[in-house]
Parts: structure tokens; C-alpha cells; sequence
């Protein structure tokens, strides 16, 4: 077992936040997805916020960028590269094909194709493989951390609610933004970016206050709260929503992301085996990140074979979208699988540098 330190319950919420990510992609009933969707990316962006440390000077907002360079930046490169590599012998394998994939199918890479694509990953964050598609999600917060150093360059002398102010002109960047803005990648990048920033500073302002909304009474307004927000979005929610569903949603992200951590802060207060496993899980959220989809399409592999579906499906993005003919309980196994195989990878190539360090010494 890891051992346990101080905000345990940030890990475990990280991995319940995780955990519905992977339960999303999984192909799992409408109304599960529709569930998950109204908080569990904003999540991710709150838990990261709930570290941040004000800065006021040119000196601090280097310190802050480098470290997000380091933790964001780096990693997302290291990945989309690695992935780069192996994606034309994915195509060999049957991974990918020229029918089925996110955007209907791929093809084999020239030098050319690349050499762009590597280009886009070092200096847009872009152009990265499908199999890394929750990804953009790095790209994000990476986005919104950076705008948060700039305006807090702009605002760099303090004040009371220097930060609740940013919170707001985030709030309305996100819905002028999408209102006015032309449909295109940059400003939907910039619009993903302010609003992940106003969850990710609401992180920061509102941990202070736990102690205020940690009892029965704020958990079950919560999921009141919740199953409000669950009706009025008939149709499901996401952070790319419309212009006039800014609000709302953020509401119901909040909502959802308070909760999770009060559920969090419960079940760190109790020594099981849950705890323990949570905790580990939170701390490798990137492996899970990076690897379900890989792990979906072994699962997909195995449906090909016990059902006779073609093996041309195997390439279908996240999951085989004809599951008529599959028993319902298919998405629980890529749930399992998208969550056991990346940590199973994980520990497999840890032994391997532990083995491959101790005889090079």
C-alpha cells in the first residue's frame, strides 16, 4: 500500500473524478453519462486550483509557470510523441484503420504527415493521436493556467477579492467568448481555457471554507442541487456548452465537484481497503488518461472474437457502437479494463527501470 499523506482526499476525489471519466467513454446507459457529464471534467480543473498560491510579482509567475511547464507541458508531450511513434503500427495491428476511428478512420503516416503532426504537438498541443483523445484536457488546463498568470500579472497589486474578481471576468470571457467569437479552434481553445480557469481559481477560494459545507445538510443540498441540474439539461452538458448554458453549467459543476469532495473527505476518514485503492488511483490519473482507449480496444479485440463481430470494429472509437447484439453489462468490463490495465502497464514498466537500474549499477 502507498503510503498516506496530507490531501488524501484531493487524490481520492481525483480518482472518483477519474473514474467517472472512464465510465463516460465506456458506452455506459444515457442517463449515467448524462450524470457524470455535469461536473466531472470541472473536477479536474477545481483539484488542481485547491493548490494554487497567489502571485503578485514577475518572480512568482515564473515560478508558477515553470512548474505547470514541468507537471502539464512536458508530460503531454512525452505521450503525444511516444503515440506519434506507434501509430503506423497500430495501423499494422488493426488498432487503427481507414473506416473506423474518431473521425472515420485513418491512414498510414508519411515522414511529412509526421513531421506536421510533431510540430503541432510541441507548439500547439495539438495534432495528437485518437487513443489519446482525453488529452485535451492537458491542453486545457495548461490554457488556463497560463491565462491565470497573465491576469494576475495584469492585477498583480493585491487586493481583497482580487481573485474572485478574476473569477467572474473568467465567467464572462467564457460566455462573451462564445457568443461573439467565430467558430474556430483558437477561440473555442481560449473559451475552454477561461472557463476551466474559474474552476480551477474557485479551487483555491472556496477549500479555505470547507469546514462550511462538509455536513449532511450542505451534502444533501448538493445533490439536490445536482438532480436539478440533471432535469434542466434534458439533453446532457459538457464544458463546451453554448454561450447561454455557461451558467448553469458551472453551477452544476460546482455543485458536483463540492460534493465529491465532501464524499472524498468521508471516505479518507475511514481506514479501508477503498481508501487505500482510491489513493492510489488518484495519484496515477495520467497512466488512466493516457492509456483507456488503448485498453478499450483490447476489450473491443475480445468482443470481435466472442461474437464474431468483425475485426475491423475493433478500431471503433472509444467502444463498438453496435452493442445491440452485446449483453448491457459490456461497458462495466471496459470501465474495469480502461482503469486495471493502464496501473497493471504502470507497475509492469516500473519493475522493468527498477530491474534494468539495479544491473546497470
Amino acid at each position: 500500500m502507498e503510503k498516506l499523506v496530507h490531501n488524501n482526499s484531493i487524490a481520492i476525489a481525483k480518482a472518483i473524478g477519474i473514474f467517472f471519466m472512464v465510465v463516460g467513454h465506456s458506452g455506459c446507459p444515457q442517463s449515467i453519462f448524462r450524470f457524470i457529464y455535469l461536473f466531472h471534467m470541472p473536477l479536474f480543473f477545481f483539484c488542481s486550483g485547491i493548490f494554487f498560491k497567489e502571485m503578485s510579482s514577475i518572480v512568482s509567475v515564473g515560478t508558477y509557470l515553470k512548474k505547470r511547464i514541468k507537471g502539464l507541458y512536458i508530460p503531454f508531450v512525452k505521450w503525444a510523441v511516444f503515440f506519434l511513434i506507434l501509430h503506423n503500427m497500430f495501423m499494422k495491428v488493426g488498432l487503427y484503420n481507414a473506416y473506423y476511428g474518431f473521425e472515420g478512420g485513418t491512414a498510414f503516416y508519411t515522414i511529412s504527415d509526421i513531421f506536421q503532426r510533431l510540430c503541432k504537438i510541441l507548439f500547439i498541443m495539438n495534432g495528437y493521436e485518437e487513443l489519446l483523445g482525453g488529452f485535451w484536457f492537458i491542453r486545457s488546463l495548461f490554457v488556463s493556467c497560463l491565462l491565470i498568470a497573465v491576469f494576475s500579472l495584469i492585477f498583480r497589486r493585491r487586493f481583497k477579492y482580487k481573485y474572485w474578481l478574476l473569477c467572474l471576468l473568467f465567467l464572462v470571457l467564457t460566455v462573451l467568448i462564445r457568443r461573439i467569437s467565430p467558430d474556430i479552434e483558437f477561440w473555442r481553445e481560449i473559451s475552454m481555457g477561461c472557463l476551466g480557469a474559474m474552476f480551477y481559481i474557485l479551487g483555491y477560494l472556496l477549500m479555505p471554507y470547507f469546514r462550511l459545507w462538509q455536513n449532511w445538510y450542505s451534502a444533501l443540498l448538493l445533490c439536490f442541487s445536482l438532480l436539478f441540474f440533471f432535469y434542466y439539461f434534458k439533453n446532457g452538458i459538457s464544458m463546451g456548452c453554448g454561450y447561454n448554458k455557461v451558467v448553469p453549467f458551472s453551477l452544476s459543476a460546482i455543485s458536483g465537484s463540492l460534493l465529491t469532495i465532501c464524499i472524498s473527505k468521508q471516505i479518507d476518514n475511514r481506514n479501508s481497503l477503498l481508501k487505500y485503492v482510491l489513493y492510489y488511483i488518484g495519484n496515477h490519473t495520467l497512466v488512466i488518461l493516457a492509456l483507456h482507449f488503448l485498453a478499450f480496444r483490447f476489450v473491443s479485440y475480445i468482443i470481435s472474437v466472442i461474437y464474431g463481430v468483425g475485426i475491423i470494429h475493433v478500431a471503433e472509437h472509444p467502444v463498438i457502437k453496435d452493442v445491440s447484439i452485446l449483453p448491457n453489462y459490456w461497458w462495466t468490463i471496459y470501465c474495469v479494463a480502461g482503469i486495471a490495465i493502464p496501473l497493471l502497464l504502470n507497475r509492469f514498466w516500473q519493475v522493468i527501470t527498477i530491474l534494468i537500474r539495479k544491473k546497470n549499477e
